[in-house]
């Protein structure tokens, strides 16, 4: 038999354990450590290109992991380099922790940078331009793309093979300069005959420079793109002229992109990851608000791609949505 003493114990122990778990539950003792919610703000040319799923997926991710709330603002003209100095100064005049931008104009925005226009954390992508007040950089290696594409183009083309690049000298950006040199860098170092040619050149349509390849036949082309823009469109005349045997090669992994691969129209492409585009420049952005000065650049792989790796289950979350 427990005695009143001890019944007085027993309640005093219970009584104890419920006022203890009372201020436990109510941080009066144990008080979780609040973090702060970061808003990042992503000023991006176009939210329709097809690898934006995978890229604003690899974000989402990043923000839930590093407790960012992430905010999306497109520009009303793609390449529009005054509207997005405007965008750039309103975000941050409206609170916003850090930035996440793709330059439509690289030179512009690392100058407003430097100068001290820009008093926030601000992570470039798709450029490996990078300076005072730049947070960080997200990018392949353009040049090491190029190279690698070359590199395919001769291996499939063979050496002898007249390679014809496809420039378009109003849109020049660093990446592209770097992407270009590093593929001529390579058919020369191969012995390979390569000539630039403006997508229209001569103020000709470019249905009829495909038109006088196709009649010419004396030798094999293959054509390299500069950038997803000339690819796509050069494949989608390709499609409608006959007789033109040569080969297509380029970079990006949009749907239409693929299609062309798929269908032979496109012989291969170089392809990055967007998801991981996406995560990274978050964390990176956060990592600057925590940490302070440059987080340096973040290189993302670069992969070749070709028909038969449309199917395999390696490539499938790098060329495809994410579900």
């Amino acid at each position: 038999m427990i005695g009143r003493r001890g019944k007085l114990l027993i309640l005093l122990y219970v009584v104890f354990l419920a006022v203890l778990f009372l201020m436990c539950s109510t941080d009066l003792i144990i008080r979780e450590p609040e973090r702060d919610v970061y808003q990042i703000a992503v000023i991006i040319e176009d939210s329709r290109d097809d690898n934006y799923v995978n890229f604003r997926k690899g974000m989402d991710q990043a923000a839930m992991e590093f407790q960012a709330d992430v905010h999306f603002i497109t520009l009303y003209e793609k390449m529009d380099a005054d509207q997005q100095m405007e965008l750039i100064l309103r975000e941050q005049q409206d609170g916003a922790d850090a930035l996440i931008i793709v330059p439509a104009d690289e030179d512009r925005v690392v100058s407003a940078l430097a100068q001290g226009q820009v008093f926030v954390p601000a992570v470039l992508l798709g450029t490996g331009l990078s300076g005072q007040g730049v947070a960080g950089t997200i990018a392949p290696d353009y040049k090491e793309m190029g190279e690698l594409l070359a590199q395919e183009i001769a291996a499939h083309e063979g050496r002898d093979c007249q390679v014809l690049i496809f420039e378009d000298p109003g849109k020049h950006s660093a990446m592209s300069r770097l992407f270009l040199e590093g593929a001529k860098d390579a058919f020369d170092s191969m012995g390979c005959r390569w000539k630039s040619v403006f997508f229209m050149e001569n103020g000709r349509g470019a249905e009829d420079m495909f038109q006088d390849l196709a009649g010419e036949r004396r030798e094999r082309t293959a054509i390299l793109a500069q950038n997803p823009e000339i690819l796509t469109e050069t494949a989608a005349i390709l499609s409608e002229i006959p007789g033109f045997e040569g080969s297509l090669y380029g970079r990006g992994s949009t749907l239409g992109i693929l299609n062309y691969l798929d269908r032979g129209r496109i012989g291969g492409i170089c392809v990055t990851d967007q998801f991981g585009a996406g995560y990274l420049s978050v964390e990176t952005a956060v990592r600057a608000l925590e940490e302070g000065g440059s987080q340096g650049r973040e290189e993302l792989d670069v992969w070749y791609i070709d028909k038969e790796d449309l199917r395999r289950p390696e490539y499938e979350k790098l060329l495809y949505p994410v579900e």
